[in-house]
């Protein structure tokens, strides 16, 4: 196994660094840690790959030991010049998870606010999970691990990777399936307001679905899920489910109530409003 992390020198890429470490403790895997300098054009002329690599080597090795301790010994050092997005994206080609953390600086920045977030959540090859500040999570180490769904593959998806991890570490899996009971647009008066579906026919719909969800996935032996239904937005839902959670696990795209999951407003909010490590599963 191998888990690729993205490190900087900001406190946001310490911890990062940290849950990464733990996560390689835990499953045995090999740990890479990237470091991109952006270097600007006009010193591209001037500066070879090589001479950048010379030069963040050593920085590395300081940083990951005074973050890691002896345990960074064991931690691989990929030193890379050009752009962040496609350096971590290039190393993580034949890794089990990416990771990365909320913000940084330099060859980092932005990782989560900017473009490079929504590079790294579009095309990552393996599932990237993105760790909030220390300061900042609200979640714990020992609750449930909490997945969106909808009904999509892509979520199907993510709903297996969710329940490998749970049967793994033992830890909870909660399903959770945002569902709208009103229209989310305004309706005029006509035929099609009146024949609306009420709330509690709307609601069994979706509970049905959440049951054929579970049916379709093949969880774990022995694996006891969490069902929760929620009416209203999913990045609400998400929210709400979430609390308290080890892990939020979400497909790389959905319909239905996660529609435009990566694309759209609910990736967006999740992802720069992150209370706990945040995985994103792309499509098989």
């Amino acid at each position: 196994m191998k888990i690729v992390v993205g490190i900087d020198g900001s406190e946001a890429s310490s911890d990062a660094l940290r849950y990464a470490h733990g996560e390689a403790v835990s499953s045995g895997a090999e740990l890479v840690a990237v470091t991109v300098w952006e270097v600007p054009v006009m010193a591209a002329a001037y500066i070879t790959t090589e001479e950048v690599d010379g030069a963040m080597d050593p920085w590395m090795e300081g940083f990951i030991a005074e973050v890691l301790g002896e345990d960074g010994a064991a931690v691989k050092r990929a030193p890379a010049a050009g752009s962040a997005a496609a350096a971590l994206l290039e190393e993580a080609e034949d890794a089990d998870t990416l990771i990365v953390g909320t913000r940084g600086h330099g060859g980092l920045a932005g990782v989560i606010m900017g473009s490079v977030s929504h590079q790294l959540a579009n095309h990552t090859p393996c599932p990237l999970t993105v760790v909030p500040a220390s300061n900042g999570a609200a979640g714990a180490a020992d609750g449930p691990i909490v997945v969106g769904v909808d009904g999509s593959s892509n979520a199907q998806t993510a709903l297996r990777w969710a329940a490998e991890r749970a049967a793994r570490t033992g830890l909870g899996l909660r399903v959770v399936m945002a569902w709208r009971g009103e229209a989310a647009g305004w309706l005029a008066g006509t035929e099609v307001q009146t024949s609306w579906p009420s709330f509690e026919d709307l609601e069994q719909q979706a509970r049905e679905m959440l049951g054929e969800v579970i049916d379709e996935a093949g969880l774990p032996e022995g694996l006891e899920p969490e069902l929760v239904l929620g009416e209203g937005a999913p990045a609400s839902v998400l929210r709400e489910a979430a609390d308290g959670a080890s892990m939020l696990v979400l497909g790389s795209r959905g319909r239905g109530g996660f529609m435009g999951l990566l694309l759209g407003s609910v990736t967006s909010h999740t992802l720069n409003h992150i209370f706990c490590p945040t995985t994103v599963v792309p499509a098989q």
